[in-house]
């Protein structure tokens, strides 16, 4: 018995080749991407952190070490002595805690070494706590013995500084062994790399031959028969039929060369048949090659229907000169809907004539729904054409108001033969008269009703013309949509920026009284503080003065109390109207009015000691602008912006304005920052940006269907 291989057989074995390299070269891909996913996690998660965390503990020792002896060096509460609580109290335990966390998958000799070092700390802390015990309040630096017992132990080579090197040599030799073993992972992977890459030349080129055999085999085996087939075929969508050729195979090739020598005599008897019908002679005999044969059955068929061709030739006819009359009209309101839109009367009166012209209508009407107050929907006749006076002197209709206003409630086509009397007159020149036929139809787009044409003749409306106006109805809807969308933009954008202008006016005279305030306040002390001395001077010199000096110095505490007074108030107004609040120098909140909390929309205790960046994006925070802003307010700038936040994963936006405030010695303290909360403005142009966009897309997609 002869093996019978078909093609999918065939094929099964040479792709089953190739699915074997290709196997082959996944696993090993796998294996290979599989070990790097390893080395890299390694890297991002254990010895990148553990890096970091050693460098931060590093710099904050580095920083301590200055900490303590500006304290000893100042005598006032400054912030650099906050700034060592601070760090004693929270930083180091936090820095700390990240270190024991990364340590669980350390080396024991790391491990080690991180215990040597947190001992040492605490060591260094236990001297840095006594020196600044020692030297715990102002009057305490009045005492030389503190004081020089402080100063002698922040010296080079005393143990405080002993220590402080020694900490930062340890962590110095950690880090260096971090990044050691960084690189020696990152060697690894490059190694592991560089093999893939030949391993994948390699199986290119072996993959490469394969496919080459395969090919070769194939048009052998496949090709060169099917061509064969092929050419046959060719002919016959040429309308020639070849001479039968034999096919010795024994698979699909085979038989399809069989039916196809079948398929010719099919055709030669069905050439016959069709002369024969083309000779007007219907009483030829003919067999279809089976009862599916189609195209013998189709010409059976054929016979019989030719009889009827004629009649239904001219009802084609008709048809396709509606639909062209049809099509013609779609595209000439195309174009008309395509022109300026910046006048919705104007372009409702070009619609109207064209519309009635075209239909070879006598009068007509184009009513649009106004809505511009929720509380009086009615609609309004904006186009009219050849109405009498009588008619459309009313230019307001109810809704449910006759037949225009009863067809935006039914939202339906509205035809009568049949019109009231006095419903409508035609005038003209030969007098008046009653129109046979009356058209309502809504203008809606999407269910949702924008206006009503009505429409009158002396003739009736045929069906195709009433379905064409319901079609050009849906266009010109969405035409008005597309206006009055434009419109209501446009007024609200012009709303937009004169609040915004407003605001701006305020904020800057705000920010004024505020600068006039604090300037106020300074001379008044200034000028306090030189009466005082003078005062002093005055009463030694002459005691009969002092009773004059006296009432001056009460008159200018009440001048002070005055414009105290008046400062309160406007403080008072701002946080009533603005919110407000304070960054400190590394860009923390210090303090905030009500306003400003409620408009984030969480508890202060969340804001206090954060920083703006843990409310802001990602992008936003790593931007040129952003990085120089706490710069540029230090240099003296007053910086305004809209920004963007999140505040318990919600989006908020305040246009604000920060300003650089300074103490009585005029060095930088704080920073000020008055915000407007602009989210409902930004949300609303997202809307109307929104609903433009699809507004346009609904236009576009019925101009495509007119088109």
């Amino acid at each position: 018995m002869r093996l019978r291989l078909t093609i999918a057989n065939k094929i099964s074995i040479g792709f089953g080749s190739l699915m074997v390299v290709v196997i082959i070269a996944g696993v090993l891909i796998y294996n290979t991407m599989q070990k790097n996913l390893e080395l890299s996690h390694r890297i991002s998660e254990l010895y990148l952190p553990s890096a970091k965390a050693v460098n931060d503990l590093a710099l904050s020792i580095t920083n301590s070490k200055m900490l303590i002896v500006n304290w000893v060096a100042e005598r006032k509460n400054t912030e650099y002595k906050k700034q060592l609580i601070e760090l004693h109290e929270k930083g180091y335990d936090k820095l700390i805690k990240r270190l024991d966390s990364l340590s669980k998958k350390w080396d024991k000799e790391d491990i080690a070494q991180l215990d040597t070092i947190k001992l040492t700390v605490d060591k260094l802390f236990s001297e840095h706590k006594i020196i600044m015990e020692m030297l715990s309040t102002p009057e305490d630096y009045n005492n030389p013995a503190a004081k020089s017992l402080g100063s002698a132990n922040v010296e080079e080579g005393q143990i405080v500084m002993v220590l402080t090197d020694n900490v930062l040599e340890r962590l110095a030799v950690l880090s260096k062994k971090f990044d050691t073993k960084i690189n020696s992972l990152s060697k690894q992977m490059n190694l592991s790399f560089d093999r893939f890459k030949n391993f994948i030349v390699w199986i290119t080129i072996v993959s490469f031959f394969l496919i080459i055999i395969v090919a070769f085999i194939y048009s052998r085996a496949l090709v060169f028969p099917i061509n064969k087939i092929k050419r046959d075929i060719l002919l016959m969508s040429q309308g020639r039929i070849p001479d039968e050729i034999s096919y010795s195979r024994y698979d699909e090739i085979g038989e399809m060369g069989n039916a196809l020598n079948n398929l010719k005599k099919g055709l030669k008897k069905i050439t016959q048949f069709a002369n024969e019908i083309g000779k007007e002679n219907y009483e030829s005999e003919f067999s279809p090659l089976s009862p599916e044969d189609e195209l013998g059955n189709s010409l059976l068929l054929m016979r019989e229907n030719l009889k009827k061709a004629s009649q239904e030739a001219s009802l084609r006819r008709a048809e396709n000169a509606q639909r062209s009359w049809a099509s013609q009209g779609l595209a000439e309101f195309g174009v008309l809907l395509r022109e300026s839109k910046d006048d919705l009367e104007e372009l409702t009166n070009k619609i109207l004539t064209r519309l009635v012209r075209y239909l070879g209508a006598s009068i007509g009407g184009l009513f649009i729904i106004n809505d511009d107050d929720e509380n009086d929907v009615h609609l309004e006749l904006l186009a009219f054409y050849a109405y009498d006076r009588r008619k459309y002197l009313n230019k307001r209709v109810e809704i449910g108001e006759n037949l225009v206003g009863q067809c935006v409630l039914e939202n339906e086509t509205i035809y009568m033969n049949d019109i009231p009397k006095d419903y409508i007159h035609i005038t003209s020149g030969l007098g008046k008269d009653d129109p046979k036929s009356l058209l309502i139809v809504p203008l809606k787009l999407n269910e949702k009703v924008y206006g009503v044409v009505e429409l009158a003749s002396f003739e009736e409306f045929e069906p195709y013309k009433i379905e064409f106006v319901e079609k050009i109805g849906e266009s010109i809807a969405s035409t008005i949509s597309s206006v009055k969308i434009n419109i209501h933009t446009a007024k609200l954008l012009q709303e937009s920026n004169e609040k915004s202008e407003r605001l701006t006016k305020q904020e800057e005279e705000t920010r004024r009284q505020i600068e006039e305030m604090q300037k106020s306040l300074k001379e008044i002390k200034e000028k306090e503080e030189k009466l005082k001395k003078e005062n002093i001077e005055l009463y030694n010199k002459n005691k009969e003065e002092v009773f004059k000096l006296k009432e001056l110095n009460d008159k200018i505490d009440k001048e002070m109390k005055e414009i105290s007074a008046k400062y309160s108030s406007i403080m008072d107004a701002v946080d009533n109207s603005v919110g407000t609040y304070y960054l400190s120098f590394s860009g923390e909140i210090m303090e905030a009015n009500d306003r400003f909390v409620k408009m984030t929309g969480i508890a202060f205790s969340e804001l206090k000691d954060r920083k703006l960046d843990d409310f802001m994006s990602e992008e936003k925070v790593q931007s040129v602008e952003h990085q120089n802003f706490m710069s540029d307010l230090l240099s003296g700038r007053v910086y305004r912006n809209l920004n963007q936040y999140y505040f318990d994963q919600k989006e908020k936006w305040f246009y604000e304005t920060f300003t650089p405030l300074y103490d009585e010695n005029d060095k930088f303290s704080r920073v000020i920052s008055m915000a407007f909360d602009m989210t409902a403005n930004v949300e609303r142009e997202r809307e109307l940006r929104a609903e433009v966009s699809r507004a346009n897309e609904i236009i576009k997609k019925l101009k495509d269907r007119m088109l």
